[in-house]
């Protein structure tokens, strides 16, 4: 049935308007999903930021922020670019009310997490939260479905409780990498030591701007006892100095 409802009334693709025609695309069509293209080149050992050719490391493949020790966590890693198509179909997925993007997106990650970080394993995957009211008025947490997937797919559990957005924030989008650090300071608060102490955890969420709100769930998670914090995003800003 649904097969013919498609090919009676097909779907208009939410990023270039032609029609998608194909099951498990979502609202986007398969020409627009193959277009992404993988964030690749000379990676930070650490975080997975994109080297520019001028700004290649001397050695060891460290950015300068991993140098300095900024992050808390222990490894990142973004499928692609922040950028078209990606970056349309992520924006559609959080603010267009198209939920129906998470799986298709999951699919990045879990292809990301087979080809660069399987070999790394993890205890249980922590979805970044939403505070309470944000949640609300989204509907959802895209964090939240895009690991309820990838758990399925990986079969490490998917725990949701064991870290909360306890504090309300103003939205980062337009911050500077400073204020975007101070704004979510103390935003976040392990609710189950227990659950998360001598674990490896794998944080998800769905981009890797500055890695502020990243870094401060990963913060809390080792001061309650973590003992690694992967991180893994569907996109990465790659214009940020670091």
């Amino acid at each position: 049935m649904e097969s013919l409802v498609s090919v009676l009334s097909p779907a208009t693709c939410v990023v270039c308007q032609s029609s998608v025609e194909t099951l498990g695309c979502g609202v986007v069509c398969r020409p627009c999903w193959q277009r992404i293209t993988r964030l690749d080149g000379i990676l930070c050992d650490r975080c997975g930021y994109s080297f520019a050719s001028r700004n290649l490391p001397a050695e060891k493949a460290l950015c300068a922020a991993c140098r300095r020790g900024d992050f808390h966590f222990d490894f990142a890693r973004s499928y692609g670019r922040l950028e078209d198509p990606l970056q349309a179909i992520i924006h559609q997925f959080k603010y267009g009310s198209h939920a129906s993007l998470a799986r298709p997106l999951a699919r990045l990650l879990h292809a990301l997490w087979v080809q660069s970080c399987q070999d790394r394993d993890a205890d249980m995957i922590v979805p970044v939260p939403l505070h309470k009211a944000r949640r609300k008025e989204r509907g959802f947490n895209q964090a939240w479905l895009l690991a309820r997937h990838l758990s399925r797919w990986t079969q490490i559990p998917l725990k949701d409780k064991v870290l909360v957005r306890y504090r309300a924030t103003a939205v980062q989008a337009g911050l500077s990498r400073g204020q975007r650090r101070r704004n979510i300071q103390g935003a976040f608060r392990v609710v189950d030591r227990a659950a998360v102490r001598k674990r490896t955890v794998l944080l998800v969420d769905d981009v890797f701007t500055t890695g502020a709100t990243l870094n401060e769930c990963a913060r809390m998670l080792r001061k309650q006892g973590a003992n690694r914090v992967d991180v893994l995003t569907v996109a990465r800003v790659v214009a940020w100095s670091v």
